[in-house]
């Protein structure tokens, strides 16, 4: 990420080593990559999850399994209306 930029972080929040909290918060915490924009999938309707998630910055989230149509809603929540 920081050698070549990117807009846009997907990221499950169940992964191995670093869970996706926290590389929302590593991501929050270093000012070159700090706006990138940020999803957390989940397969967990945990409403305690997603306000930690929020409390550390993410844009938005989605809760598996979801639709092409939901991802990009929740995309365009964040850039605006895709064409």
């Amino acid at each position: 990420m920081l050698a070549r930029p990117i807009h846009l972080v997907i990221s499950d929040y169940n992964m191995p080593k670093l869970d996706g909290l926290g590389l929302l918060r590593a991501i929050r915490s270093h000012p070159p990559i700090q706006k990138t924009a940020f999803i957390m999938l989940t397969g967990r309707a945990d409403k305690e999850l997603v306000q930690r998630a929020v409390q550390f910055g993410v844009n938005n989230y989605l809760v598996k399994p979801f639709t092409v149509g939901t991802l990009k809603e929740k995309i365009e929540a964040i850039f605006g209306v895709l064409a």
